[in-house]
Parts: structure tokens; sequence; C-alpha cells
């Protein structure tokens, strides 16, 4: 009697819906309203391989986009003595992202912010460290250069419509309400940045074997069911949540820390708007000059602070940012990236090294059932704002990068061929 009593009051008490557990009913079970069909038959060489060169693929409108794929394989060289890549080179070897939905504006982002947006936004450590492990194996022996496998890498595109978030992945994006294509535009970096090479090495590769984009794709198997075919979208309009929100090309600070590592920097470049997250990552000039590059090293700070209008959002005294991130993510915001230092010339090893970035929060955090949910979270207001970030770095009297992208809350509005961002 006593058990009956207490379930009562507390199903009296407790706010929320009452979904059955036992069986399967309209409370606990979703289904598909539109049959949909998945593939990734679509491939399109880059028009140009070149180390330093740009090229552009479209997507023509063809009902849902879905995951964009680049693979990259490095040429065998001659005998591959003395040239070295560090783990995930295949991200770096791409400078910049752009792309164009319909008839929008050209937006960009950088080959940096492509990897720490993807693996930012991995939900374990393992999908984080395979994503980085596809994206280029390092190559530090004649004997990887000489496998093929070694020298292929595949980069994700990380695209304002999609997420590797989740196995169930985020959204298409509708394509046809368009009436141009999604266009988008690689451009390669200088492979002598990425490729470390000493003295007596090989020729570094100034030409790619292999560039390949691939598109995954989601249609209607009843294309009736789409809406540019049941409305008139020169009438109409449709709203498209960004799921991740919309991030601008990265801001870079170039600094040098103080004789305790200490730093100030003001933050420049935001655009206007509701600003959900700042993405920050540190890296020092000296890993990438002279004849061996380590790129993907990110220089956690020992402490960091970080305001708006005078107003301290995040204050971080001996790193505590770094628990705070690890609660407010799905993985700790670092990964396994490989250091690559000469042992006898020409040989190389790499040594395994921790890279770690910071996210600043603005916005509440909100656990949502799967990552085809959207919810809209404000962060603050951002018009003519001074945002200012101030901390101490590891080592003092020496050279900084400091990366900045910002996260804004962002929708499409799609309308009359074409889909504008709307923040």
């Amino acid at each position: 009697m006593q058990s009956q009593v207490a379930l009562n009051v507390q199903q009296s008490i407790r706010p929320g819906e009452c979904i059955d557990t036992f069986y399967a009913g309209k409370e606990n079970s979703l289904k598909q309203c539109h049959a949909t069909v998945e593939d990734n038959r679509f491939f399109q060489g880059l028009q140009s391989t070149q180390s330093n060169s740009s090229s552009t693929v479209t997507f023509n409108p063809n009902e849902g986009l879905g995951e964009v794929i680049v693979a990259l394989q490095l040429p065998a060289p001659a005998t591959g003595v003395g040239l070295a890549a560090p783990l995930g080179w295949g991200y770096n070897l791409i400078r910049r992202i752009g792309y164009r939905y319909g008839s929008s504006q050209l937006y960009y982002i950088t080959g940096s912010q492509n990897l720490i947006q993807t693996i930012a936004l991995c939900e374990d450590s393992g999908k984080k460290q395979a994503i980085l492990f596809l994206g280029g194996q390092a190559l530090t022996t004649p004997q990887d250069w000489a496998d093929p496998a070694k020298r292929t890498a595949y980069v994700y595109l990380r695209l304002p419509h999609s997420s590797p978030a989740l196995s169930g992945g985020a959204l298409p994006f509708p394509t046809d309400v368009l009436t141009a294509p999604v266009q988008l535009q690689i451009d390669l970096a200088d492979f002598s940045q990425v490729i470390s090479a000493v003295t007596g090495a090989d020729v570094v590769p100034t030409q790619l074997a292999l560039g390949q984009v691939n598109f995954t794709q989601v249609t209607m198997q009843d294309a009736g069911d789409l809406i540019a075919r049941r409305f008139d979208m020169s009438k109409h309009a449709l709203t498209i949540p960004l799921p991740e929100g919309w991030t601008q090309e990265e801001v870079q600070f170039p600094f040098g820390s103080a004789t305790d590592g200490t730093f100030s920097l003001s933050l420049t470049g935001c655009k206007a708007g509701d600003l959900k997250k700042l993405r920050i990552w540190f890296t020092d000039p000296n890993n990438t000059t002279g004849g061996i590059k380590n790129t993907n090293i990110w220089v956690p700070p020992a402490s960091i602070r970080f305001a708006i209008n005078g107003l301290i959002y995040l204050d971080s005294l001996a790193g505590s940012y770094l628990l705070t991130n690890v609660l407010r993510r799905r993985t700790p915001p670092s990964v396994t990236a490989s250091l690559l230092a000469s042992a006898a010339p020409p040989a190389y090893t790499a040594t395994n090294t921790a890279s770690t970035f910071v996210e600043i929060d603005l916005a509440q955090p909100y656990c949502i059932g799967n990552s085809q949910e959207v919810a809209l979270l404000h962060g603050v207001p951002v018009m003519n704002s001074v945002l200012n970030l101030t901390g101490t770095m590891p080592m003092g009297n020496n050279n900084y990068v400091c990366h900045v992208e910002y996260v804004l809350n962002c929708s499409w509005m799609a309308s009359r061929g074409s889909a504008e961002f709307v923040f």
C-alpha cells in the first residue's frame, strides 16, 4: 500500500509526458513519412591536382546532398628517403574550402578549420582518432612511401549542412529547392609546407596521383513528395536550420608571450549575430619551419580568460578549462597527433603527442536525442562588441599564433532557387 502511495505521489507531482516503456506505441516509436534511399555513386575529379592549385566541383540540384568526402593520394617518390608526412596530412594538403549553395554568397573555411570542426563534432574518442588516421597515416620510412594505401588520405568536408556526429548523420540538404548547383572550391596547399624533407631527401611531390570528390545523395522514392513539387518555391520559402551553427573563416592573431608566458589579445572579425561558441587553437610557428613540418600540433594554454565588453564569460586558472570542456562535450577537446623528429638523418621518428583546442561555450548545453534534431539555443548577441582573450602559454618569450573561429546561430532561407544564410 505504501509503495502505491509513493508511486502515485511521484506520478502526480512530476512534469513530463507519459510514455509506454513496455509496448511499442506512438509515444516511443518514430517512422519515416517519406521513403528515401541513399547512395554515394557520384564522383568528380579535381580539375587540378598541382600544389597551390584550385578546383571547383559542383553538385547539380538532385534532391538531398549528404556527406562530401575527398580522396587524395600522393605519388610514389623515387625512393622515399628523407621524406615524411604527419598523421592526418590529407587535411593539411587542403588550404581552403569555399562553398556556395545555389546563388548564395561564397563563404570559406580553412583546411585547419575543417579538421578542427570534424574532430570537435565526433561523439567518441575512437571515431575521432579513426578520422585523423584515415586522413593520412604518418609516412616516416621508404616502406611507408612505397605503400599506396598509406599514401592515400580520405578527408571529410565539414560543410554547413553536414556533421560527422552520431551514426545517423545530419539531415541532407534539399537541393530540390535550388535552381543552381552547390559549388565547392577546394584550394590545395603548398605541399612543401606539409611534407618534411631533410638534406639528401627525395624531391617533395608537387602533384597528387589522385584527387577525387565523392558525394552522398539521399533521394525520395516518390519524387512527388519533394517540397519543390508540392509548393511553388518562387512564392514560398523554406527555413533550414544549420545543425551545428555557422562558422566564418578563422581569424589568426600572431603574438609573442611575455617572459612569464602571459598574453593579451583583442579578438576582431566576428560577424554581428547570435554568438553561441568560440573555437580556439594555438600553434607554434617553430613546428612548421625548417625541414621538419609538424602540422596538427595544437598547444594548450596554461590558463585562459575570455570577456565580452569587459564581462567575463570564461575564467580558467591553472588549466581548469580542460575539465569544463570535457563536461560540456561528448569527448575531450584533444586528439593524439604524431610529432615528427629526425632520428639519424634521413630517418624519422613519430611520437604520439596530445593536440588540444579550446571551446568557449556561450549557449546553454542541451542534449538532443540524435543528430537529426536541431535545437535553437541562444548565445550572446554580438554587435560591435569588444572581445578580449588573455591567458598564459606554457613557454614564455615564445611566438604563437592564436586561431579563432566564431560559431553563430544561423538558418538558410530557401526561395526563388537559392538558399541565403540568415543570421
